[in-house]
């Protein structure tokens, strides 16, 4: 994750890939919901916490809506991206014009193009191709060589089935190149 970041310019294209990354890291959802995702879905909770409305997922058909905590270095990021957009509205990822001007929102199928770029210009070459599944996997492997109990990474991941979240944990390994 740092070193994808490392490689985000200091422009507008970067300050979007630097949040595309720290979104989709920390709210461990596939790319469709990351994409998804408004500024008005951004809530403060009465305990001074933050979180993001996910609306509707693939594990939430009926669009029950969850929210999902997040850290202050995100909410300062998306305002941030806020304030330099000009924007209040919305989708918060954006894809742009030529002219660096900024779209209604970013194609879930970008995000993949965009990571792969990320991961061509950080030179990391040994880990496999990424792809928006990798937030997912990334953050899975992360908490779990914390020591996170699985049934807590299941709740933060949105899985339902205990099968399913060790088929994304199947890869584990004890190696560095995990903490990307």
């Amino acid at each position: 994750m740092r070193k994808l970041q490392a490689v985000c310019d200091d422009g507008i294209v970067g300050l979007r890939n630097r949040l595309l990354l720290q979104l989709g890291y920390e709210n461990m959802r596939r790319r469709s919901e990351i994409c998804a995702f408004k500024f008005d879905d951004l809530k403060t909770l009465p305990n001074g916490k933050h979180t993001l409305l996910l609306r509707k997922s693939k594990t939430d058909q009926f669009g029950e809506g969850k929210l999902i905590p997040i850290s202050d270095e995100l909410v300062e990021m998306i305002n941030h991206w806020q304030d330099k957009i000009k924007l209040t509205d919305g989708y918060i990822l954006r894809s742009f014009k030529r002219d660096l001007s900024v779209r209604k929102s970013l194609d879930p199928a970008a995000l993949n193009k965009i990571l792969k770029l990320l991961q061509r210009k950080a030179k990391l070459h040994n880990i496999g191709e990424l792809s928006g599944r990798s937030f997912q996997v990334g953050a899975a492997v992360d908490l779990l060589d914390k020591g996170v109990p699985l049934e807590r990474i299941m709740l933060r991941g949105g899985w339902k089935s205990e099968n399913t979240a060790v088929r994304c944990l199947r890869n584990w390994d004890d190696s560095d190149w995990l903490l990307i």
